[in-house]
């Protein structure tokens, strides 16, 4: 049970000289704590106003209040934030490596042991120039998850890594290709978590891209081109190309 004084020792234990210089990012949810007048779901509502930077230097108090007060740990349960790109690179080949990360607004990547992250692509029906150059599971409206429709990452990790083929789902008949101009195909991919065991998806916000595919003929070989491009509206202009000869 919450025990003011016993949470006051183990706050200066995280920092000995708690407020003695400026008000604290805690200063509001210690002075509720004070107050003895509060609810699990007022401490709650203060600890997600906290930065994830900040319950890292403040673990041991977070765990005390996780503790002792009832039902708290249900409501404040580790979310991913910050999803963001660590790097957009062009690779031999004509590949794409995109490496991402994420945070947990509990300030502890161990906190989001029941999150797991993947990817979903998904496309149009293929235009009529596209078509008969395509896989015939992406001429049709359609979607996957990852190779293999069952590629997840642990949101411990706080990170994933995913590589993009120039190649991608042209078939072989994209090498009678003879031109005029060029054909392409384009797909839409968004980064999801789970925090149920996979009973519901929900899309990462700032994650969204488009990725487009090109051929055109550079003779006597055909180019292959890979452009990936970030299209959520919160994020910077990022965006990456590539390209082979086939």
């Amino acid at each position: 049970m919450y025990n003011d004084p016993a949470f006051q020792a183990v706050l200066k234990q995280d920092n000995p000289t708690y407020e003695r210089f400026k008000t604290s990012e805690l200063h509001t949810l210690v002075a509720l704590l004070s107050s003895g007048g509060f609810t699990a779901v007022q401490v709650a509502a203060e600890m997600k106003k906290i930065s994830g930077e900040k319950w890292t230097k403040y673990s041991r108090s977070r765990a005390y209040l996780i503790k002792e007060i009832p039902q708290l740990a249900a409501l404040v349960r580790a979310c991913l934030v910050n999803f963001r790109t660590q790097s957009l690179v062009a690779l031999p080949g004509g590949n794409i490596k995109h490496d991402a990360l994420w945070s947990s607004d509990s300030g502890s990547l161990g906190d989001l042991a029941h999150v797991l992250v993947r990817e979903k692509v998904s496309w149009p029906a293929a235009s009529a120039a596209a078509s008969r150059f395509l896989d015939p599971a992406y001429r049709v409206p359609g979607h996957h998850f990852g190779v293999g429709n069952a590629v997840t990452s642990p949101g411990t990790a706080g990170n994933m890594s995913d590589t993009h083929d120039a190649k991608g789902a042209w078939a072989p008949a994209i090498f009678t290709f003879a031109g005029p101009g060029s054909v392409s195909y384009l797909c839409s991919q968004v980064y999801q978590f789970s925090d149920d065991n996979r009973v519901s998806w929900h899309d990462i916000p700032n994650s969204t891209y488009e990725i487009l595919r090109t051929v055109s003929l550079a003779k006597p070989k055909l180019k292959m081109e890979i452009l990936k491009r970030s299209v959520a509206p919160n994020t910077r202009n990022e965006s990456r190309t590539n390209s082979l000869l086939a």
